[in-house]
């Protein structure tokens, strides 16, 4: 018998017709040999094995049939196999596409997750530049102060020293701390130091005082 009926990858789902098969095969003289020679094989080898035996003239028109036969049987058993191969070549690709699908899920997820990462990256870039601003303004502001107490303190020495002779009068040495104090303002610091800024204000401070309130003398 060629064809077995309880063979899954026969190809056919009617026990009937793979008996009938097998009893052509049989009447006309041939056996499971082609059939089982080919079993395995692609189609254009199943062909070519039956065009040998077909254009061979020693060879019985009768097993030429029979061979014939097992042919048609193994077309099907090849056609199964391939619709076989291609449901499962489809299955893969359904695979793929729900991979891709879930990786392109997981892609969009993170880029949402580096945008929402990056805004807040530059909202705290931002808000660290507004503080630093706000810290140099405090910066300047103390270092005036502090350059304003030190010219305070030498200032007054020689605010005492003006009495003496030698000593260049009280309006010289107001106009020359304001020039001095103008000038390192616009050259940045670099025209006077900041003890000769800050005792070129506290100069001007004392003076304006002592001349509105003039000591009575002795």
């Amino acid at each position: 018998m060629a064809l077995d009926t309880d063979d899954p990858k026969s190809g056919f789902r009617h026990s009937e017709v793979v008996l009938f098969i097998n009893e052509e095969v049989t009447r006309n003289g041939g056996g499971p040999g082609f059939y089982l020679t080919f079993r395995s094989r692609p189609w254009k080898d199943i062909e070519d094995g039956l065009k040998s035996v077909v254009i061979d003239t020693h060879v019985p028109r009768s097993i030429k049939r029979a061979c014939a036969w097992s042919a048609l049987a193994l077309g099907v058993r090849v056609a199964v196999r391939q619709q076989e191969k291609q449901l499962r070549r489809v299955q893969q690709l359904h695979d793929q596409v729900e991979e891709h699908e879930a990786a392109t899920w997981t892609l969009a997820t993170d880029l949402q997750r580096l945008r929402e990462e990056r805004d807040e990256v530059v909202s705290e870039l931002l808000s660290a530049k507004n503080n630093l601003k706000q810290v140099v303004l405090e910066r300047d502001m103390l270092q005036r102060k502090l350059v304003e107490f030190e010219l305070s303190q030498q200032l007054l020495a020689e605010s005492q020293d003006a009495d003496y002779p030698g000593t260049p009068p009280r309006p010289l040495i107001v106009n020359k701390s304001r020039e001095a104090l103008d000038k390192g303002l616009q050259n940045g610091q670099n025209a006077v130091s900041p003890k000769a800024q800050m005792a070129s204000l506290t100069v001007l401070d004392a003076f304006h005082g002592a001349e509105e309130f003039p000591a009575s003398s002795a």
